[in-house]
C-alpha cells in the first residue's frame, strides 16, 4: 500500500518529543485552535501508519531564542523593522493527546489504541475539508460507523464530511446526553429522532440488515413535533408517502395530555395520554418517591391484599389499619394524592399503555409532550412505561413457548393490562405461530427499545436508586432484553454511580461548571483526562462522544435539525414499503 500523503491535508510540522500518550509537535506559525485533530504519517520498519493526534495546548515558540520577553521588549523599542530578522524563527509548539493509529490490514483500515509511537521527526498533516474527508472516513470507519447519526467529525472549528454514528446494537447499553442549558440538547434529540426514523425507513426498504429501533422520547418543552425554528418531526411525517408513513409511524406518533390544544396538523397523528391506576405497580412509585421501610411495608401489604385496586383502596382508607404505625397511612396518601388530581392517571376508562406497547414492539417513534405535566406525572409515566415493557420482555426471556409466556405475563403484569395485549403479544413474540406450543423469540431479535429519562437527577439520584428502582434494574440488565435508557441531564455529578457505571455511550456537550467537567471526564467510557480546556471552549452544538466499544473519543458538531432535514427530505418518498404491524426481520 502506498498512501497518497497529500490526501491527508496540508503539511503542518514535525513530531518532537513525547510518548504513546502525549506528544509535542513543532509546527508552522498558523492559526491553530484547541481541539484540532492532526494526522501523523509514519513508516517505521516498513509499517505504514497514520497516527491521530488531538491538540490540547498551544504555546508560541521562537527558535534560537531563550527569552521571548526580551525580544518583545526590543520590538517595542526598535519597531516592526526588527521583525524581519526573526519572523522565520516563529513557530508554534503544540501539545496534545495521541488518540491512536490506523494501519491497513487485509485490504482494509484498522484503528488501534496508541500502543506505538510514530517515527522520529515524522510529518504532521492538518486535515482540510474537501481533501481529507475520504481517507479519514476510511481510516476511522470502525470508530464512526453505525445506524444512529449524531453529527460530523469536528477538527478544531471546522468539520469533515465524516458522519459520526452510534451502532443500534449498543443502544441497550445506555446513552447519556449531558449539557448545560443552551448547549443544544433539544436540537440533538431531534437529530437523533430523525436518524432513528431514517434507519427504520432503510430497514423497511430492505437497505439494511439491521433491527428496527423504537424510542419513547420525552419532550419537556413541546419542541420536537413542530420544531424550534422552521421544521420539526411533523415535517418528516408530512414529507413521507402514504405507505412509508403507515409502515414507519403507524396511525400516531405524538402523545399529549390535552389533544384539543394540539396544532391541527399534528392532531391527526396524536393521542391523549391516559394510564389507569390499576396499571401502576408499587415499584413504580418507589422509583420516583422516597418511602420509609414502614411505608413500603404498608404499600406492599395493601397490594398483596387488593392487587390492582391497591391505589384506590389506600386513598379511600380513613385511618391506619391494625398493626400499622400511626401516621403511615397519611404519609403514603400525601404521596399518592396527586393521582386524584392528575388528568393523565385515571381511576377508570381507556388507557394508552397498550398502544405504547404496540408501538414499541413494531419499531416506532413516540414523541411525548410533557410540557403540561407536573414533574411527578412525567416521572411516573416514564417509570410505568419502562417497567411494563421490561416486565413483558422479562416474561418472554423466562419462557420456552407461548404457554410459558402467558403464565409469566400473568404473574408479572397487571391483569387488566395483560388481558388487553395478550393476543397481540403472542403474535409478536411467537416464532412460527401464535399457538401455545410455539417457541418464543429471543428479546435480542426484537426491535431495540430506547426510553428517554429527562431531568434525570430527580429520579436517578443515589437516594432513590438505593431502593427498588426500575431504572437500576434496567441499567444493569437492559441489554438482555434489548432495552436501553437515554439519560438527558444538565448534571453528571448528582447521578447515581450504578447508572453512570452502566452507561456505555456519552454525548458530552458544553457543561456548566468545573465540578461537572470533572465528573464528565471521570465518567467517560474512554480516557479523556487532559480535555478540560476543550470543555471550557465548546460552543453550542459541539460535543465529545465517548463510548466503551471504541478506542477514540470523537469530537462532534451536531448540525441544526433544519439543515439536515432540508438536505435529506427527499429520502422519505420513493420505493413502496410493506404495510404491516408485524416485526420486521
Amino acid at each position: 500500500m502506498m498512501l497518497h500523503k497529500n490526501k491527508l491535508g496540508e503539511l503542518y510540522g514535525k513530531v518532537g518529543v513525547g510518548n504513546q500518550t502525549m506528544l509535542g509537535i513543532m509546527g508552522n506559525n498558523r492559526d491553530i485552535s484547541v481541539g484540532e485533530i492532526f494526522m501523523i504519517y509514519s513508516q517505521r520498519d516498513g509499517h505504514e501508519r497514520v497516527f491521530f493526534f488531538r491538540v490540547l495546548g498551544l504555546e508560541n515558540y521562537l527558535r534560537q531564542v531563550d527569552d521571548i520577553s526580551r525580544v518583545a521588549g526590543t520590538l517595542m523599542v526598535e519597531g516592526d523593522s526588527y521583525l524581519s530578522g526573526i519572523e522565520r524563527n516563529m513557530l508554534l509548539s503544540v501539545d496534545g493527546r495521541m488518540l491512536g493509529y490506523a494501519e491497513e490490514k487485509r485490504g482494509g483500515w484498522k484503528f488501534m489504541s496508541p500502543r506505538r509511537l510514530p517515527d522520529h521527526l515524522a510529518d504532521v498533516y492538518r486535515p482540510i475539508p474537501g481533501t481529507s474527508d475520504v481517507p479519514v472516513r476510511e481510516m476511522l470507519s470502525s470508530q464512526t460507523d453505525g445506524e444512529v447519526y449524531v453529527g460530523d467529525l469536528q477538527v478544531g472549528e471546522a468539520t469533515l464530511d465524516v458522519p459520526v454514528m452510534i451502532p443500534s446494537k449498543f443502544l441497550p447499553m445506555h446513552v447519556g446526553i449531558f449539557g448545560s442549558t443552551g448547549a443544544g440538547k433539544s436540537n440533538l434529540m431531534m437529530v437523533l429522532i430523525k436518524s432513528i426514523i431514517d434507519s427504520n425507513v432503510d430497514v423497511l426498504r430492505g437497505q439494511k440488515d439491521k433491527q428496527p429501533i423504537s424510542a419513547f422520547c420525552i419532550d419537556p418543552h413541546d419542541e420536537f413535533a413542530k420544531g424550534v425554528d422552521k421544521y420539526g418531526i411533523q415535517s418528516i411525517i408530512e414529507t413521507m408517502d402514504q405507505n412509508t408513513r403507515s409502515d414507519v409511524i403507524g396511525d400516531f406518533y405524538y402523545i399529549t395530555t390535552h389533544k384539543k390544544a394540539t396544532p391541527r396538523e399534528v392532531k391527526r397523528y396524536a393521542k391523549e395520554i391516559r394510564v389507569r391506576w390499576d396499571e401502576i405497580r408499587p415499584r413504580d412509585v418507589y422509583s420516583i418517591f422516597e418511602f420509609t421501610p414502614q411505608m413500603a411495608s404498608f404499600i406492599d401489604a395493601q397490594f398483596n391484599l387488593n392487587k390492582e385496586k391497591w391505589i384506590a383502596e389506600i386513598l379511600d382508607l380513613k385511618e391506619d389499619p391494625d398493626g400499622t404505625p400511626k401516621g403511615t397511612l397519611h404519609a403514603v396518601q400525601r404521596r399518592l394524592r396527586f393521582l386524584e388530581r392528575s388528568p393523565i392517571f385515571v381511576k377508570d376508562g381507556s388507557s394508552i399503555l397498550s398502544d405504547i406497547f404496540t408501538a414499541m414492539e413494531t419499531g416506532r417513534i413516540l414523541v411525548v409532550n410533557t410540557s403540561l405535566m407536573r414533574d411527578t406525572e412525567q416521572f411516573l409515566l416514564t417509570t410505568v412505561v419502562t417497567r411494563t415493557l421490561s416486565d413483558l420482555r422479562r416474561a418472554l426471556k423466562s419462557s420456552g413457548n407461548l404457554s410459558d409466556f402467558e403464565r409469566q405475563g400473568q404473574m408479572r403484569l397487571p391483569a387488566p393490562f395483560f388481558a388487553s395485549i395478550k393476543t397481540k403479544a403472542k403474535a409478536f413474540y411467537g416464532k412460527g405461530g401464535s399457538g401455545d406450543s410455539a417457541s418464543v423469540r429471543d428479546p435480542r431479535d426484537l426491535p431495540v427499545i430506547l426510553v428517554t429519562v429527562e431531568e434525570a437527577p430527580s429520579i436517578l439520584n443515589p437516594e432513590l436508586m438505593r431502593g427498588r428502582s426500575v431504572f437500576k434494574d434496567i441499567s444493569r440488565q437492559g441489554r438482555k432484553f434489548n432495552m436501553g435508557l437515554l439519560v438527558v441531564s444538565q448534571q453528571v455529578s448528582v447521578l447515581d454511580n450504578v447508572i453512570l457505571s452502566q452507561m456505555n455511550t456519552e454525548v458530552n456537550l458544553r457543561l456548566g461548571n468545573e465540578r461537572e467537567i470533572r465528573s464528565c471526564i471521570e465518567n467517560a467510557s474512554v480516557n479523556i483526562s487532559g480535555f478540560e480546556n476543550e470543555f471550557r471552549v465548546m460552543s453550542r452544538g459541539e460535543a465529545l462522544l465517548t463510548a466503551s466499544y471504541r478506542e477514540m473519543p470523537l469530537p462532534v458538531r451536531i448540525p441544526l435539525f433544519d439543515t439536515v432535514f432540508e438536505q435529506e427530505k427527499g429520502r422519505y418518498k420513493g420505493k413502496k414499503s410493506r404495510k404491516s404491524e408485524k416485526h420486521v426481520l
